[in-house]
């Protein structure tokens, strides 16, 4: 399996293309959305900074936290597919039963998960996607997982963008 350096907006490492920038979807949080492209895979990077509170030994003093989902590109599809497909519709039509709140299978060799959540964006719900065959970069006891509120997603234009690169992948144009 192949091994992705954490991107670093402050100094971009060369495979990485940028595809697209979102600046903090959620107010509350700050936190900024890299879309990248290396090799096959999208890679989603996610950073803010976090001011320690006064009651805290470092109060005052801000820290980067960031972290970073690597998928492989015809995940992007799947993962509309699980929304559209297993989540939106009635278990009679192809849907998932009511009371399950997650699905996972395996795609281009990589387990991933999505989770309908319920603070998937402060205090929005929407869905985690987990990719369960990689290791975090915040902490190796940590799997990747990316929450994605559905104001961003439905509201705010992240699932047209999705469904675009979706396409771009496709039509071999990404």
């Amino acid at each position: 399996m192949q091994i992705f350096e954490q991107h670093d907006p402050q100094a971009p490492q060369l495979e990485h293309q940028v595809l697209r920038v979102f600046y903090s979807p959620q107010e509350k949080n700050g936190e900024d959305f890299y879309f990248l492209k290396q090799d096959q895979h999208l890679l989603v990077y996610s950073g803010r900074y976090h001011t320690f509170p006064e009651t805290s030994p470092r109060a005052g003093q801000t820290k980067l936290i960031a972290d970073q989902i690597e998928l492989p590109l015809p995940s992007i599809r799947w993962f509309i597919n699980v929304i559209e497909q297993k989540f939106f519709k009635p278990p009679e039509e192809g849907g998932l039963p009511a009371h399950k709140l997650s699905y996972e299978e395996e795609v281009a060799g990589e387990t991933l998960h999505v989770l309908r959540s319920m603070a998937a964006g402060c205090d929005h719900p929407g869905y985690t996607i987990t990719n369960a065959s990689r290791q975090s970069h915040l902490s190796s006891d940590d799997l990747q997982t990316l929450s994605l509120s559905d104001p961003w997603l439905f509201e705010n234009g992240l699932m047209d963008y999705l469904k675009q690169l979706a396409e771009d992948y496709e039509q071999g144009r990404l």
